[in-house]
């Protein structure tokens, strides 16, 4: 079930000089609404092209493991409890040291205010230090120090205060529980960095401005904006002042065209990476404590992410346990959605929504008739997807079963065309009443879901080539108290045999009061599962996207059904 709760991490180089019984944490690599429309940001992705993200806005950054990191004697006891392990005494050298990163009110004459100023690291990470030594972390600050080499994925020694021991076990325990192998980092911008300090200072105001960059020797055909002093756009003069310098360069990308986008703060930097099959944002707050926030709202942040995602698990540290992302939308090819409070860190781990893993469904100004004919001129025309693999993702040897989709103002319409060999039909069938245990025999399955923030909460429905049906609730968090078959939807069926072509037709006619609280307006989307059960001694068990367990009853792997 997906779920939206808790977690963090990322990186740098130098000299450091403190005899320190150091401690790795995990091990070296592991194995991997009222928002406004937001747009996105940075990319840069890996040699797999994903259908989720745009031909020119990708380049592979090298990917190594997740990178460890050291504590100081000071945190033994950490060792101990086996959150980490000491690296080889004398291990110094090829460590630079770095700030504590945080955050400062900084007066602003302009505004007639203060606002606050992030001290990170990042800028200094994706130059190129990937070892770091935060030899100097007042009481307060260790916790943000690991996340931050988590999230940029760097190796780093912490000398943590001995007051934040606790509270760093903690961090170190949250940052675990959410480890995976690293994805390549994304990116719209590539900048040609010069080594100078007047660079430095750009690319720390494009860390904290989430316009995601990487360092790159010279313009890249795969990255549709290069940031190098001295050409037309960006004339040395222009770096002089940071701020506006990160201006030209978020004018140059195009709101619309950014990988990531935050909405609700100024204290936040957000690094995306993805291989376009998956992704991982992480979320990197430099507010002290948690987020509070004003009124009975208690979403923190709006993201917008550039490509269609569905969220696969969401981690955030000091998040209550029933934390979760809400507000999924999928606005053209872009995916919002609200994060909750958090304190320190979040992670974030997405599936892209490939065109395969979507049904569209158009609109019908007039009610079908449940004919099961897919020749009639409602359905000829009908956009389709077929179910030709079993459970595990293995090819069904014969003619695919295919379903496609329409719907009103009141319903929405599944047809499918199931071939088969020969039929398993139960004896003395009704069309009157549901019939318990339908799965037993040959039938067409839809399982529908309008709840992202509970996707184990869905409707069933099926149909027999007899015109049997079932109707179910299904909450597979809580199978006790769902409704299963007491459940009512007031939908209809109809099931048609073609004896000769050996082909069966199933229709369903679903009232969209039985499957969402919401009208329906093109641009929703729905998740779900379409499945089909076939033979009589040996079943065949069609999946237009397999589950990879032994029941269909994964929504997980659900795909979309887009109404347009």
């Amino acid at each position: 079930m997906t779920r939206v709760k808790g977690g963090p991490r990322d990186r740098r180089t130098a000299l450091l000089s403190v005899a320190c019984a150091a401690a790795v944490i995990y091990g070296a690599t592991s194995a991997s609404s009222q928002g406004p429309a937001l747009s996105e940001q940075g990319r840069a992705v890996s040699a797999v092209e994903g259908p989720a993200l745009s031909e020119q806005s990708r380049a592979v950054s090298a990917v190594e493991g997740r990178k460890r990191i050291y504590l100081t004697a000071v945190a033994s006891s950490l060792i101990e409890q086996g959150l980490a392990a000491p690296a080889p005494t004398g291990v110094a050298e090829g460590f630079k040291e770095v700030p504590t990163p945080g955050v400062r009110v900084v007066p602003t004459v302009a505004r007639s205010t203060d606002v606050p100023w992030i001290d990170s690291n990042g800028w200094r990470f994706q130059r190129g230090l990937d070892k770091a030594n935060y030899a100097k972390l007042p009481a307060g600050s260790a916790p943000l120090a690991a996340a931050e080499a988590f999230t940029f994925n760097v190796e780093a020694v912490l000398n943590p205060d001995p007051g934040d021991v606790e509270d760093l076990g903690r961090m170190l325990r949250f940052l675990k529980d959410n480890d995976q192998p690293p994805l390549p980092a994304l990116a719209d911008v590539g900048v040609v960095d010069d080594g100078s300090a007047v660079m430095g200072e750009v690319l720390n105001m494009l860390t904290r401005r989430n316009l995601l960059y990487r360092v790159v020797s010279a313009p890249e055909r795969t990255l549709p904006v290069t940031v190098q002093l001295g050409t037309p756009d960006f004339p040395p003069a222009a770096a002089r002042n940071p701020v506006e310098f990160a201006a030209r360069v978020r004018a140059k990308v195009g709101d619309d065209n950014r990988l990531v986008r935050l909405y609700g703060t100024s204290t936040v930097i957000a690094r995306l990476t993805g291989d376009g099959k998956r992704a991982r944002l992480y979320l990197l707050s430099f507010e002290r404590g948690r987020r509070q926030q004003q009124g009975p709202n208690p979403q923190a942040i709006r993201v917008r992410l550039r490509g269609r995602y569905t969220p696969a698990k969401f981690a955030a540290y000091a998040a209550p346990p029933d934390a979760a992302l809400t507000d999924l939308r999928h606005v053209g090819n872009t995916t919002e959605f609200w994060v909750p409070s958090f304190s320190t860190s979040a992670v974030i781990d997405l599936d892209a929504i490939g065109a395969a893993a979507v049904l569209e469904s158009p609109f019908s100004p007039a009610e079908l008739e449940l004919d099961a004919d897919p020749t009639t001129a409602p359905w000829r025309e009908a956009p389709r997807v077929v179910a030709n693999r079993n459970k595990s993702g293995e090819p069904i040897p014969g003619p695919p079963t295919e379903i496609r989709s329409r719907w009103t103002k009141q319903n929405l319409y599944l047809l499918y065309t199931c071939p088969y060999d020969e039929l398993n039909l139960k004896p003395d069938p009704t069309a009157a009443v549901e019939t318990p245990r339908l799965w037993n025999w040959d039938v067409a399955e839809a399982f529908i879901g309008s709840d992202y923030e509970h996707i184990g909460r869905y409707k069933e429905f099926q149909v027999s080539p007899q015109s049997e049906w079932v109707d179910l609730d299904i909450d597979r968090a809580n199978p006790k108290t769902q409704a299963g078959m007491k459940w009512n939807s007031g939908y209809a069926v109809k099931g048609r045999i073609d004896a000769g072509a050996k082909v069966w037709y199933g229709m369903m006619r679903i009232p969209f009061s039985a499957i969402d609280t919401r009208p329906p307006e093109p641009g929703r989307e729905l998740r779900i599962g379409l499945f089909r059960i076939a033979g009589v001694t040996t079943k065949t068990h069609y999946s237009w996207q397999p589950t990879n367990g032994v029941t269909f009853h994964v929504p997980e792997a659900f795909g979309v059904l887009r109404l347009r």
